[in-house]
Formats: C-alpha cells, sequence, structure tokens
C-alpha cells in the first residue's frame, strides 16, 4: 500500500513538472509575446537606447536593443531606410513600435533615432472625437475603446516639389492584428489619403491594433476618430 502511494505521488508530481514547463509554450503558441506586452498581459522589455550611424543592417542585439515595444524619436535630419518613418524629420515620434529576435535595422550615416520603452497613453477625447497627431500603433481597449468610428484625415504637404514628385505625402488609418500583420478591419481597406475608398469608417475590435502612419507630412497634420453609434 505504501508503494502504491508513493508511486502516485511521483507520476503527479512528474505530470507537475511537465505542466509547469508546457504552460509558457502553449501561451506562445496562443499569443506571441509581443502581443502580450502590447495587451499589458505580461511586462514590456523594451530597453532605452540611442542608436546612430549604423550604416548597415544589424539586428537588434548587435545594437544593444531588447526584443518589446518602442516609442522613437528621431533625433536627424532625416532617416533613409525605416519604412514606418518614411518621410520623418528631427523631433518627429513614432509609437507602439515592435522589435522581436530577427528584426533588422538600418540607421544610416548622420542619422540617430532614440528608443524608448512604450508608454501606451490612453488616447483622450476632445469634444467627442480623438486627434491623433502621431503615428503609430495603439491598442484597441488600452489606448481606445473598440467600436465603429467615422474617419477624417488632415493633411499638411511638405512643400518640396521633388519630394512630391518622387514620394507623395500621406497619411493611412488601419487595422492590424496585434503582431503588426494583416490589414483592414475585415470589411473595407486602407483608409488613405491619396486613395478615394467608398467608405470613411473604421471598425476597431478587441485585440487589433489602429495603425497611423504618416509620411512626408508635416506638423499640424492629424487624424480625427468620431465613435459611431451602432
Amino acid at each position: 500500500m505504501y508503494k502504491k502511494w508513493v508511486i502516485i505521488a511521483i507520476v503527479i508530481f512528474g505530470f507537475g513538472v511537465f505542466s509547469w514547463q508546457m504552460v509558457p509554450r502553449i501561451k506562445s503558441h496562443i499569443m506571441p509575446e509581443l502581443p502580450r506586452q502590447m495587451l499589458g498581459q505580461t511586462k514590456n522589455t523594451a530597453v532605452t537606447k540611442t542608436v546612430t550611424n549604423i550604416g548597415r543592417s544589424k539586428g537588434i542585439t548587435q545594437l544593444g536593443l531588447k526584443p518589446g515595444v518602442y516609442d522613437l524619436v528621431v533625433l536627424s535630419d532625416q532617416l533613409t531606410n525605416m519604412p514606418d518613418l518614411s518621410g520623418a524629420q528631427r523631433g518627429n515620434r513614432y509609437l507602439g513600435f515592435m522589435l522581436d529576435e530577427t528584426t533588422a535595422l538600418n540607421v544610416g550615416d548622420d542619422e540617430s533615432l532614440k528608443f524608448e520603452p512604450a508608454e501606451f497613453k490612453p488616447l483622450k477625447k476632445n469634444k467627442g472625437k480623438y486627434v491623433i497627431t502621431t503615428p503609430g500603433n495603439y491598442v484597441v481597449n488600452r489606448q481606445i475603446p473598440e467600436g465603429r468610428y467615422e474617419v477624417k484625415i488632415h493633411e499638411v504637404k511638405r512643400s518640396v516639389v521633388q519630394h512630391e514628385k518622387f514620394r507623395p505625402s500621406t497619411i493611412t488609418v488601419d487595422s492590424k492584428f496585434l503582431n503588426g500583420n494583416g490589414s483592414g478591419d475585415g470589411q473595407v481597406g486602407v483608409i488613405s489619403s491619396t486613395l478615394k475608398r467608398s467608405s470613411s469608417t473604421i471598425l476597431l475590435e478587441k485585440h487589433r491594433l489602429l495603425s497611423i502612419g504618416f509620411s512626408g507630412v508635416v506638423s499640424g497634420s492629424y487624424v480625427e476618430l468620431m465613435p459611431l453609434k451602432d
């Protein structure tokens, strides 16, 4: 009888250890680490770091960065190799930028970019609407409530003829998955200042991102989101 209970105890202990080892793997499979950091379910592992004059593509570990969610600040007059910051100038910001172990960055000569842990500040409603002046990824239900919104884009173009000719200025409003992939809210496509669309509304759902992109625009540009009643 004693041996029987010993065997049962060993089996239970072994199952407990196995389960303890498997839970993180199951969580990672169901929802990867970066999306969970976006939701605030786990600690944001981002660090503060200024990256200057890389001159070629390098992985984040080579640059002293860690996987995590970052707010970016441009410290140089321009950035040429960062698609999310296309046309960015000194002082411009981008919020909710995700870096994982596979991310490579290329900050060119005389270019500088500061990385800071994302703050995930909730957007504040002003006169019944949300006004967004900084591009980036905003977490639905953490920074802006889920729901349907009417979108209005107010674009101030940069007054440089060559820039307008070869890289048209544009502002985009999109709904994406928490990992930054996917596009569109499942009903209509990306809302853009350069493309006409049948609807100017966007549906923001749980576990999604509101993704705002600025390219070739200057200070004074912004996006308005007006909540719509179902």
